[in-house]
């Protein structure tokens, strides 16, 4: 018999891990390792969050902080226009969301160091600093977990459906998948929920959750766990041991639930709400984000990156930014989220849902700063110094400004924001404890977050 201390911040021996150490993985029946610790009951600010990153790095001088009297290298071709809330301006070619302002706020002082896709990528969606900066930065199981698996360890949902979702591709910098996407070294039953295809593709199916899976596969294979787990004889008894039953039987729940499979039939919305938030992938992933919001998920992440030959390309626009920004990539993205907004406004699930709309950088202050002497003045390069997001949801009222950008939106002028408070203050508002410390995977003992909850954002 296996030794192990039985402390909140020690992996417990489980019949999972038990199943592990057997060489059971290679019949895909083993689940990844967990960090015992304990469930806390937080008040909680809001039921749901959202997170939308638009991947490659929105220009914040050309969408949410424009600067009309700077010189036309920095402030770019387009104009401001008035919104619905008196004093906020953002782009001329955001008109949709320009008339509901008062439904979110501007963050305009947002800052880190990171420099490359990965590395910052890793740093918004985890809250923790990327362990190294380069462009092959690829995911390993010693990663930080994800916000939504963070979600899932301390604040885990109890009914068939999965507290974290993703959708709709995993995002990456050309050959290399961004790390952070994942549950890290929590392991893969913790991680989102990831849903891999196109929403608004007729042929739009989620892997694992049709009819047949219901059927003589899940059985036998359920029969197969039963008869492992009859095997383990007096292990089974240990209480060190008593762990696996709960995480196959959610992962059971989740595969033959009803509510979860209605839940990813878009097909059952009207043709006129697909139609309003845009007939394309992104579009209909947020639309099927709101259906998860419904269904009561805690934690959706809708990633527009995908894929390279993705026909809506990515926001990292160092060639054509201005065409870019305005044939390509503004138009629908002012279509999905205007009616994503208006529709859980309408649907009275805004007060209780955080919405969060960002990027994982900006855009240099200046055209082709970085490509040298004008080699390229077509577009605008990383920037993580200063850049915005969006937020909406929960306990605070849109049409606020947070934070303020200097004279050229290249440095913080009042109240910065680093990826690990906003990290801090979407745990703090979901109810987990953004202090709640875990073993990370070179055994350290490391709280979930290292940022300060910024009531600004969502409330205390």
């Amino acid at each position: 018999m296996l030794l192990i201390p039985d402390t909140p911040l020690t992996p417990r021996l489980t019949r999972r891990r038990w199943l592990q150490v057997g060489g059971l993985g290679a019949l895909g029946l083993s689940l990844p390792r967990v960090l015992q610790a304990g469930e806390r009951d937080r008040p909680a600010l809001a039921k749901s969050c959202v997170l939308f990153l638009l991947h490659g790095g929105p220009s914040q001088l050309d969408i949410w902080d424009m600067k009309p009297d700077a010189p036309v290298e920095v402030r770019g071709e387009f104009r401001p226009i008035a919104t619905s809330v008196p004093g906020i301006q953002i782009t001329e070619l955001l008109p949709l969301l320009a008339r509901q302002a008062q439904r979110f706020s501007i963050v305009r002082s947002m800052t880190h160091g990171a420099i490359n896709h990965n590395a910052a990528t890793y740093l918004v969606t985890t809250g923790n600093l990327p362990p190294r900066e380069q462009i092959a930065f690829t995911p390993t199981e010693n990663d930080f977990p994800h916000l939504g698996a963070q979600v899932t360890l301390g604040r885990p949902m109890q009914g068939t459906v999965p507290t974290a979702v993703s959708l709709p591709d995993p995002v990456s910098d050309g050959p290399y998948p961004c790390p952070g996407q994942n549950g890290g070294f929590l392991g893969a039953s913790y991680a989102p929920f990831s849903i891999q295809g196109d929403p608004n593709e007729d042929s739009f199916v989620v892997d694992g959750l049709q009819e047949t899976v219901a059927g003589p596969q899940m059985t036998d294979r359920q029969s197969l766990l039963r008869a492992i787990d009859q095997g383990l004889g007096q292990l089974a008894h240990d209480r060190r041991v008593e762990d696996l039953g709960r995480y196959q039987q959610q992962a059971f729940s989740l595969l033959t639930s009803e509510a979860t499979r209605r839940a990813f039939e878009i097909r059952t919305e009207p043709a006129r709400v697909r139609e309003r938030y845009g007939r394309h992938k992104y579009g209909q992933s947020l639309l099927l984000a709101r259906r998860l919001v419904e269904a009561g998920v805690r934690l959706v992440t809708v990633y527009w990156g995908g894929r390279v030959n993705n026909p809506l390309p990515h926001w990292d626009t160092h060639l054509n930014n201005n065409r870019r920004l305005r044939d390509e990539l503004l138009p629908p993205f002012d279509q999905c989220f205007s009616a994503f907004l208006e529709d859980l406004a309408q649907r009275g699930l805004l007060d209780s849902t955080l919405v969060i709309c960002m990027g994982e950088f900006g855009r240099t202050p200046r055209f082709g700063q970085f490509t040298g002497n004008g080699v390229d003045a077509t577009g605008r390069d990383h920037w993580s110094q200063c850049y915005s997001l969006l937020v909406a949801g929960g306990a605070l009222p849109g049409g606020r400004m947070i934070g303020r950008s200097d004279r050229f939106a290249a440095y913080p002028a009042a109240d910065p924001i680093l990826p690990q408070d906003l990290a801090a203050s979407i745990l703090h508002a979901l109810g987990v404890d953004p202090t709640l410390e875990v073993r990370d995977a070179l055994a350290r003992t490391v709280p979930l977050s290292s940022g300060q909850v910024k009531p600004a954002l969502f409330g205390s």
